[in-house]
């Protein structure tokens, strides 16, 4: 999960004053995390861009799996290929994080969801 903090670390220091001790601050991101929402995408080339085709969104509280070892959740369940994860608290954007994992593209296959 360490890898989530310097994702969230510049929304949280927005949230809570500088000053605060890191203690105030570690239970901000905990708390703000079992707030939070992770979508996945897998980046796929057409032509000269990039389109994100939608694979999934849920609440980061169910997603141990992706918190603790992110390249294997996608690769296992989504197979090889670029993937953006994007984070939200509530309805706002914290960041996002990109990966590449190997093996057959079983992204290719699935349908879109749509996550509007």
């Amino acid at each position: 999960m360490d890898w989530l903090w310097p994702i969230y670390q510049e929304y949280l220091m927005r949230l809570v004053d500088h000053t605060t001790d890191q203690g105030v601050i570690q239970q901000a991101f905990i708390k703000t995390l079992a707030e939070s929402t992770a979508t996945l995408y897998a980046m796929e080339p057409v032509k000269d861009t990039i389109r994100f085709k939608g694979l999934g969104r849920w609440p980061l509280p169910k997603m141990q799996q992706l918190l603790s070892d992110p390249h294997a959740f996608i690769a296992d369940q989504f197979g090889g290929g670029k993937f953006k994860v994007n984070f939200h608290h509530h309805l706002t954007f914290v960041g996002t994080h990109n990966f590449r994992t190997y093996g057959e593209e079983k992204w290719q296959t699935m349908d879109e969801i749509n996550l509007d």
